[in-house]
Parts: C-alpha cells; sequence; structure tokens
C-alpha cells in the first residue's frame, strides 16, 4: 500500500543562483513548517521561466543540479521540479489545484512579486484565496541600498565584480563541467598542472574574459584560472583554463572552479617574455587574494 503523503510547507520561485534573497524565503519556511510540523519543500522549475522565454539564455547563475544541492544545504528537505512547459499554460486555480493541494501542500512562502499560472494570472492574492493553503510574503532583501535579484548578481558578474556577485550569492560563484584536452603552452609557461574545463551547462554564465584568483575542485586547492582566447597567440577558440598552485588535484577531483576575485582584463602581450613578467605577478597576486581567506 503507497504511503499517504505527509502535509507540506513549500517555498516556490525559479531560484536562480539560490542567493541570499532566497535564503530569506527559505529561512521563514523552516521556522513556519516547525512550528507547524510541515515537511519542506522546494517547488522550482525545469526548463527556468527565463531559458523557456528565451532559448539562447546564456547567463543561468546555476544549473538544475547545482539549484537542488544549493537548496538542500539550506536545509529544504525535498526539491520538486515541475515541467514549466507544462505549467506555463495552465490556470492558477489548476496550478493551485494540480501542483500545490494533491501534493499536500498546505503553508506557502513566496516572494511579494511571485506571479504563476497562464499569463501570469495567479498573484498572491490568487493563492490566498485558495481554501486550504496558508500564504506568507516577504520583501526581496536588500543589500547595498538595492534588492537582492538575479538579474543584478548577472550583472555584477558580467561586469567581471566578482566579490560583490559572491557577497549577494552568499558562496563563491562557481563553474563545473568536465576536461578537455588543452595546447598544453598555458602549463609550460606557468609550470602548473593545467586543468581545460568545458562547462557542463552551455546556459551556465561564464565570467568575462580575465585573469581570475580562484579555488578548484571539492578540496578548493589554489588556482589561477584564464578565460579568453589567447590573443598573444593568435587564437580564435575561446577556453577555460585553471592553473593550479600547488600541484595536481587528487584523483577523481571533480572539475569545479570556485571563483574568488577577477585580477585583471584579458590582454595581448608584445612578447613571450612580458607575457611570462605578467603571469608571475597574477599568480603572486593570486596568491595574496586567497590567503586572504
Amino acid at each position: 500500500m503507497e504511503k499517504a503523503l505527509a502535509d507540506r510547507a513549500a517555498v516556490i520561485g525559479s531560484f536562480d543562483g539560490v542567493h541570499k534573497g532566497h535564503a530569506v524565503l527559505i529561512k521563514a519556511l523552516l521556522k513556519e513548517a516547525k512550528a507547524r510540523d510541515l515537511q519542506t519543500i522546494a517547488v522550482t522549475f525545469d526548463p527556468p521561466p527565463s531559458l523557456y522565454f528565451n532559448p539562447n539564455f546564456n547567463f543561468l547563475l546555476s544549473t538544475r543540479e547545482e539549484k537542488a544541492e544549493l537548496l538542500r544545504s539550506h536545509g529544504i528537505s525535498e526539491v520538486i521540479f515541475l515541467d514549466f512547459t507544462k505549467v506555463v499554460d495552465e490556470e492558477p486555480q489548476v496550478f493551485i489545484n494540480k501542483e500545490l493541494l494533491l501534493r499536500r501542500i498546505r503553508f506557502v512562502v513566496v516572494g511579494e512579486e511571485f506571479r504563476f499560472g497562464y499569463k501570469r494570472r495567479g498573484d498572491i492574492e490568487t493563492l490566498k484565496k485558495a481554501a486550504g493553503i496558508e500564504v506568507m510574503t516577504l520583501p526581496k532583501k536588500r543589500m547595498e541600498a538595492e534588492p537582492i535579484s538575479a538579474t543584478r548578481i548577472r550583472e555584477l558578474l558580467l561586469l567581471g565584480y566578482i566579490r560583490r556577485t559572491n557577497a549577494l550569492l552568499g558562496y563563491e560563484y562557481r563553474l563545473k563541467g568536465r576536461t578537455s584536452k588543452g595546447l598544453g603552452r598555458a602549463g609550460a609557461l606557468l609550470d602548473t598542472p593545467t586543468v581545460n574545463l568545458k562547462p557542463g551547462d552551455p546556459h551556465k554564465l561564464v565570467p568575462p574574459d580575465g585573469i581570475y584568483a580562484v579555488r578548484f575542485g571539492t578540496q578548493h586547492g589554489p588556482g589561477v584560472c584564464y578565460i579568453g582566447s589567447s590573443p598573444t597567440f593568435g587564437d580564435s577558440a575561446h577556453k577555460i583554463e585553471v592553473h593550479l598552485l600547488e600541484g595536481p588535484p587528487e584523483e577523481g577531483t571533480a572539475p569545479i572552479v570556485h571563483f574568488v576575485e577577477r585580477l585583471r582584463p584579458d590582454m595581448r602581450f608584445d612578447s613571450m617574455e612580458s607575457l611570462r613578467k605578467q603571469v608571475k605577478k597574477d599568480v603572486a597576486q593570486a596568491r595574496r587574494v586567497l590567503s586572504q581567506k
């Protein structure tokens, strides 16, 4: 006999990046769920609405896997991904009945601008009128006098403001993927092990070209990351190279790059000697940055 679902408390949203603004909603959910003896659940969407409405949207802050991992790290017991291609056209009451009440969701926490259903006809008032669901809304958390949002974080990241990006996220922005074969020049130039990374999700936002102080893998080993097309060598292929400052990673280390700070933009050098001198400065600066935290 199938076990009956327990009553649940849900936080609902896109949760791109699972940033500090989202953390406020989740914290409220956990508190209220405990007081009501409800299980906690995050209800989100796949594909994300931004990608559904624009298939060429390559600015996601988190992949599906990262989103689930981050939500659970905040204490959420279960993460459900609704198929956005189906729920986008559901009438608001159908969404409430099918996606919420059938899952025994009795308490909901959402942001004050939450909309849902066909042509975004559903809003906070629609939810509040639904029988059997209690609703809590919260305003957006602010930092530096502005609301924290995925849009604001993307803008900072695209400008290379890594520290400010991380401050709004609440963690170091990361890229995960698979290793690919490089040309071997960078490792020889730096005399360090080098990992060439190909992002696992083509829609994940890649920081702008430049040199970065990073931590690599689950061990968070110190490194310098280069993003660009090597203008000094006249290459055309865009690449992501991570130079590991304390030797090769342990066997089986997941290829994840955690961005700490952008050191400088990419540039073309007139000679290999000029490039070598700058690379030494970059490494020294990266070590200083990474030793501060």
